[in-house]
């Protein structure tokens, strides 16, 4: 099946220059083929769109009417792949970017000034919650996770390491004692993170 959008151009062409040897060469193709674009557009439309002579093409009248219709969507079709393709040089529309709280709040929130200056048509959209997120089911873009992830078949880059400290106060030392070893933690009275599913943000 030929394609219909190429017939449109083979059409415009051969009815502005009256000529569908004139439409063949602006497109690089051979005058035959040209003929069979005509000949296949005319057929799924069912009208004779040019009168066809050895010398000269006219337009029929269902042939102006199509020319106008066929130039106003090819010119939509190029506005709109102008439009995504501007899109791969700027940045453009909403980013959703699901943080846990106190990482999003310190780390990220005051990147964003220099981020919308940088980058005017973004809208950037914070989710800052401690809770892990279904990112698919919450329509989220992206997501920063702290800890070890789950497998998972979204695609994931590690950013880099987040190193977890014990800490204790003096007092608290003189009257427990000092642990060695992770595992004499569950004889001490241990302040801990465990909002969210294991393996994500538990210190």
């Amino acid at each position: 099946m030929l394609d219909r959008f190429t017939g449109m151009q083979v059409f415009i062409l051969a009815a502005s220059h009256a000529s569908l040897s004139a439409a063949a060469r602006a497109l690089d193709m051979s005058p035959a083929m040209a003929t069979k674009h005509v000949d296949a557009l005319e057929a799924r439309l069912g009208v004779k769109l040019l009168h066809r002579t050895t010398r000269r093409l006219t337009l029929t009248e269902a042939g102006t009417d199509y020319l106008a219709a066929s130039r106003r969507i090819l010119q939509e079709m190029e506005e709109a792949e102008s439009e995504v393709a501007a899109r791969r040089v700027d940045a453009v529309g909403r980013l959703r970017i699901n943080l846990p709280l106190s990482f999003g709040t310190r780390f990220i929130a005051p990147l964003l000034p220099e981020f919308s200056r940088r980058y005017p048509q973004v809208e950037v959209e914070l989710g800052l919650s401690d809770a892990q997120q279904d990112l698919i089911q919450g329509g989220w873009d992206m997501a920063i996770r702290i800890g070890h992830l789950a497998d998972s078949a979204l695609k994931a880059r590690r950013l880099a390491d987040c190193p977890l400290r014990i800490c204790a106060a003096p007092g608290y030392l003189e009257r427990h004692g000092t642990p060695r070893r992770v595992t004499e933690l569950s004889a001490h009275n241990c302040l801990s993170y465990t909002e969210g599913k294991p393996g994500y943000g538990q210190f």
